[in-house]
């Protein structure tokens, strides 16, 4: 296992990660090159895609990333939405070449056009963060609907709630539900958890007891623990005293006073049984330095195998994937608790959270409440819940809730209390919901 030596070190693990072969290697296999070279050259879009790639990583001869810059600069101009993407990927993170927003912008905007599922996700948070381009919640809307149409879940729950407040567009609390329902039914479980609540209440359309019954069974099958019993799941909270206890049993006591105070894992997105049929799918995909195909097969065996799935999230991790980040982070944590472990899982939830990975902020901060191998910082742990609940995480606008609330870290403050809970009910958690009400 190596140790990050820098959080940011992840900024350009997301370019690729160099892999060192021995030199007669190279020359063995240098002939893959030459070919993909002479097809690109062609005018075979794919395969200039291919051999940018090996530029990047340094697969089957030496790196280079300018040259991969070019190649596929190349295969965006052939009408490769892959290489606009990748192309927009540099130009967002400013590694190897200028950053320019309004370049990755547009070559997102190019391959999102073209169907390419990753570049509508990359354009919507580029317009939604404010960090590279103005905050633009109008076009943010219309991008998260083209990614929700192509299937993914997370952008369906990001679009259903600019319908339910209003940003963007209008207000709009029957199409809030029906994306959040169209979220649901591509397995995102804070999609299923918000349409059952919507159901429940009779919010955006009629109340149907059997329809929130189901949404909240559907919400605990994809989201694990977290989503079960309305959102409450078996998450360990903490009152004024210290005194832990079961999130169930916190529901009938002072809510606005317990905090999520365990750090918390990804869970697969829907039940491990179902995602075992593609196993070895997923172990091919990870031999193939797919970051994604790690962290599924590390979520399939983190239970059953802990000793392969750490080393699964690891390797998704090095390659970029923030959650195999978290993951790993958490299993250092759920370990003997040795110091270096200790430190390793801070440095990656750290990483994770300068990503813009929301549990990754909201778990950094509560490391450093609980002064798990550090100590206890309450002012830097509600700055990293503020942030985590601005990614979306409805536990840091919770946790933050919570301490402004009871002037920890900062100076009491009610109504920002107030708004950062009702802010956490509205994301799905019952908790600020019943902690607002108080």
């Amino acid at each position: 296992m190596r140790t990050l030596a820098h959080p940011l070190v992840l900024a350009v693990l997301l370019l690729g990660a160099q892999l060192t072969l021995a030199p007669e290697a190279n020359a063995k296999r240098g002939d893959d090159r030459a070919k993909l070279e002479k097809s690109c050259k062609g005018g075979k879009a794919s395969d200039c895609v291919d051999l940018a790639y090996m530029w990047a990583e340094g697969d089957r001869g030496p790196e280079d990333q300018k040259k991969a810059i070019e190649l596929y600069r190349a295969a965006c101009d052939l009408k490769e939405v892959q290489g606009c993407h990748e192309l927009a990927r540099y130009y967002e993170a400013g590694v190897h070449i200028a950053a320019d927003g309004a370049k990755a912008s547009a070559l997102y905007d190019q391959a999102c056009e073209g169907g390419y599922l990753d570049a509508c996700k990359a354009l919507a948070a580029l317009v939604s963060k404010g960090d590279k381009l103005p905050v633009d919640p109008v076009r943010a809307r219309a991008v998260y609907g083209k990614a929700c149409k192509l299937g993914d879940g997370v952008s369906c729950y990001e679009l259903g709630l600019l319908w339910q407040n209003g940003k963007g567009g209008d207000l709009n609390l029957t199409k809030a539900r029906e994306t959040f329902v169209a979220g649901c039914d591509s397995a995102d479980a804070r999609c299923c958890l918000q349409a059952a609540v919507m159901a429940k209440d009779g919010s955006g359309g009629p109340k149907d007891a059997e329809l929130s019954k189901k949404l909240f069974e559907t919400a605990c099958t994809y989201g694990g623990p977290r989503f079960c019993n309305g959102g409450q799941g078996n998450e360990t909270r903490t009152t004024d005293g210290g005194k832990e206890v079961n999130a169930n049993e916190c529901k009938g006591s002072d809510s606005s006073r317990c905090m999520v105070n365990k750090v918390m894992r990804y869970s697969p997105n829907i039940s491990v049984e179902k995602l075992k049929a593609s196993e070895d799918f997923f172990r091919q995909k990870c031999v193939d330095k797919d970051k994604n195909g790690c962290q599924k097969l590390g979520l399939i065996l983190q239970d059953t195998d802990p000793k392969q799935a750490r080393d699964l999230f690891d390797r998704s991790c090095f390659l970029g994937n923030q959650e195999g980040c978290v993951n790993l982070g958490y299993m250092y944590l759920s370990g003997d608790g040795l110091a270096e472990e200790q430190e390793r899982a801070r440095l990656l939830f750290l990483a994770a959270c300068d990503a813009d990975d929301g549990l990754g902020c909201v778990n950094f901060g509560i490391y450093v409440f609980t002064a798990v191998g550090a100590k206890k910082d309450d002012k830097l742990a509600l700055a990293q819940f503020e942030k985590g609940c601005k990614l979306g995480e409805a536990t840091g606008c919770h946790n933050a809730g919570i301490m402004y609330n009871l002037g920890m870290g900062t100076t009491k403050d009610v109504a920002r209390a107030k708004a950062l809970l009702k802010e956490a009910c509205d994301n799905g958690l019952p908790a600020a919901c019943r902690a607002v009400q108080q």
